[in-house]
């Protein structure tokens, strides 16, 4: 399914489809490509049903076989999306966005790793988007928006690994870490790329994100971290895309090996393993009529859970009780303290045992 001018299949009647913008990062010409995360819309529509995480992809469809599904081509501008040698190739029209959407998440703490390969290095970027809305700039409603982490080859300004925010369809570099791969970046090299997004509470996000050669160690420190407060982006939740944006020329570039997890602990320590685990999930994200809270406790203890609204005020104390050690679980009728349904929107749990402190982030349907 596209959505273009010339075809509409997944757009809502309410939808309008705008002239395309060229990306205000680049301006004319040249190659990038970035995976969105975020954004649970179909070109403005929300899923019947959030798909849950871990996400996996390989690529491994016989060549020539469309990207798997449900990721379709959002925009007009995706010219190749399909499978060579074990490997998802991406390219777009030169000068404007091109997007493929993984549609039917709802996730707001995220980490994405891929492995991807640059044709033409000089003129190609590549980059993640998460808590993305499914627009792709201003080239239809809900016009674009999200947290990025883009890596860019060296054009226009030294190679840089840099943060971006996009808010109605216009996006903005925040944070900058560059020359990210000691002795440059190069055509034909297996790279592997890690991007955490994590709320820290309410009000904040954090952001980190590292590149790496595949056939070296990763490294123990993040090449570029900062946080956000813009009001607009917090505990947003969505889903997954992946952008190419031909800057110059028409190489292409290759993503193998996705992985997409949720996060455990936003606090988003170094060296810790998202796939270990963690000390607390509820399940289902998106919330039900009834939720299963599942503890991972190192030792028996006292355990307070707390569930906060996106203002900051305390809704529910689902938990508070001493816990054993080692997996538990306990159901929750997803009430407030007054044991009415909790309201639609994000909350945000705190899970206190001793001087640990675990937080974790839900979404209640309406």
């Amino acid at each position: 399914m596209r959505c273009s001018p010339s075809r509409t299949v997944g757009l809502p009647s309410r939808s309008i489809l705008l002239p395309v913008r060229w990306l205000p990062r680049f301006g004319p010409v040249r190659t990038l490509i970035v995976i969105v995360l975020g954004g649970s819309m179909l070109c403005g529509a929300p899923p019947a049903q959030a798909l849950d995480l871990p996400y996996t992809e390989t690529f491994s469809a016989p060549d020539g076989s469309a990207w798997p599904t449900p990721w379709f081509a959002g925009g007009q501008h995706v010219t190749v999306w399909d499978v060579q040698n074990a490997r998802g190739r991406l390219n777009g029209d030169p000068g404007f966005v091109a997007r493929m959407i993984l549609p039917d998440f709802a996730e707001v703490d995220v980490e994405v790793s891929v492995t991807f390969e640059f044709e033409d290095v000089a003129n190609q970027g590549i980059g993640f988007y998460v808590r993305q809305n499914g627009g792709t700039l201003q080239e239809y409603l809900p016009h674009g928006q999200g947290y990025a982490m883009f890596l860019k080859g060296d054009w226009l300004w030294p190679e840089d690994l840099g943060i971006w925010r996009e808010i109605d369809g216009v996006e903005t570099q925040f944070a900058t870490g560059y020359d990210p791969v000691p002795g440059g970046l190069e055509n034909g090299v297996r790279y592997r790329l890690r991007y955490r997004v994590t709320q820290d509470d309410p009000a904040t996000t954090r952001l980190q994100a590292k590149v790496w050669p595949e056939s070296d160690p990763e490294p123990s420190l993040w090449t570029v971290e900062t946080t956000d407060t813009r009001t607009e982006l917090q505990g947003t939740a969505g889903s997954f895309a992946a952008d190419i944006y031909n800057f110059s020329g028409f190489g292409h570039i290759f993503l193998d090996d996705l992985e997409i997890v949720r996060i455990g602990d936003p606090a988003g320590v170094d060296g810790v393993d998202a796939r270990v685990p963690p000390r607390l999930q509820v399940r289902p994200n998106p919330l039900t009529n009834r939720a299963e809270i599942h503890l991972n406790l190192e030792a028996a203890t006292f355990a307070t859970l707390r569930v906060v609204d996106a203002r900051g005020r305390l809704v529910a104390t689902p938990l508070q009780q001493t816990m054993p050690a080692g997996p538990s679980s306990s159901v929750w009728p997803v009430q407030d303290a007054q044991r009415r349904p909790l309201a639609a929107g994000v909350y945000f749990l705190r899970l206190q045992t001793g001087s640990e402190v675990v937080r974790r982030i839900v979404v209640a349907g309406p």
